[in-house]
């Protein structure tokens, strides 16, 4: 094994291949999009586009809709070079020496997931035109997201190896915080859980209400789809109060649960809590309020959503304490609690920080 000094020496060289192969998905995407622009004004050729009268994905509610936003965070992400960016951020950390190892974990987690979620969200259809789309965790649909592996994968999985095996070469100790706690891979999963939650109930509670309510709506599967994909259309010309409906019981979903209790199912099940950053108790109603705006509101606007809440997200990956841009902002702050058991000082929002 090389000396630690060869190894700093080659971590630089390291991050800057890593940087260039997070780059890869990037490129395919945008040089997919050129040919077929260049084709088009072109003319060259001719096609025809087969529809069939079938509700693509209804029947595999709600993994069809986790599919559907997941492909949308995906690509939004590739198409900003979100991975390559995060690389290069992460390359900064290492030269300024500044949580390198910490940061260089989580962007290393970044680019794997990025990499294994790629084959999952496209439809995959049956042979035959109109024969449908495979079924969702089907033995088939899982031999095509294995056969869909390819060299996006091939590059984003040893960009995430370099990215970390260059970030141990210079480490720092333990500050206390986040990181210290593992609350950092909690945040994400338990925003996926509240997630869930939330689609389950605007299929399962308010959709039907709103057939009730809304004849013209009767036949029209309004949260069958991402929730991504149905509230984006809040901010268009002609808003549609189905739209309007879903986006307040979001909202609704969370201000309620974070004035109240600090905490969300998915936050009580990974142990997190909302805390004023300051003093650690409950952050205000007012404040909660506009910390519930920001996720939403950037998530549906077209075009740009997505690409400022990736700003905020990058942002938490070189955080100390993991926090995304909003909250740091906002005086919030995400944090693990312990049990009352071991609270010797009786106060509720005591964060563990050990």
């Amino acid at each position: 094994m090389p000396p630690p000094s060869r190894l700093s020496s080659l971590a630089i060289p390291a991050l800057l291949a890593a940087v260039a192969l997070a780059a890869v998905p990037t490129w395919e995407l945008w040089r997919e999009k050129w040919e077929l622009e260049r084709f088009l004004e072109g003319g060259e050729g001719s096609f025809e586009i087969y529809g069939c009268v079938r509700m693509f994905g209804a029947d595999e509610w709600p993994l069809a809709a986790i599919r559907d936003d997941l492909s949308r965070v995906v690509e939004t992400a590739e198409s900003w070079a979100v991975p390559a960016l995060a690389v290069f951020l992460g390359l900064l950390a290492y030269v300024r020496g500044k949580d390198p190892e910490v940061a260089g974990g989580r962007v290393a987690g970044l680019l794997v997931l990025t990499a294994v979620a790629e084959p999952l969200i496209p439809l995959y259809s049956e042979p035959g035109g109109c024969g449908g789309t495979v079924p969702l965790l089907s033995a088939d649909w899982f031999g095509r997201v294995l056969g869909n592996w390819g060299a996006n994968q091939l590059c984003l999985l040893p960009a995430a190896a370099l990215v970390y095996a260059a970030s141990r070469t210079r480490r720092r100790a333990a500050e206390p915080g986040v990181a210290a706690t593992g609350a950092a891979w909690r945040r994400p999963v338990a925003a996926f859980i509240d997630y869930v939650i939330v689609v389950v109930a605007l299929r399962v509670v308010v959709e039907p209400a709103w057939a009730l309510i809304g004849s013209d709506y009767l036949w029209f599967p309004w949260f069958r789809q991402g929730l991504l994909g149905r509230l984006d259309e809040v901010f268009e010309s002609t808003v549609k109060p189905g739209e309007v409906l879903a986006l307040t019981s979001w909202l609704l979903y969370f201000w309620l649960q974070h004035t109240v209790w600090g905490r969300t199912p998915g936050k009580w099940l990974l142990r997190l809590r909302l805390v004023n950053a300051r003093t650690g108790g409950r952050l205000g109603a007012g404040r909660v309020a506009l910390r519930t705006l920001a996720f939403p509101f950037l998530a549906v606007v077209p075009d740009v959503g997505l690409v400022l809440l990736f700003a905020g997200g990058l942002a938490a990956l070189f955080d100390a304490d993991g926090q995304v841009l909003h909250d740091r902002l906002l005086g919030a702050a995400v944090v693990r609690h312990r049990p009352r058991r071991f609270d010797t000082e009786g106060d509720r929002h005591v964060t563990d920080l050990a």
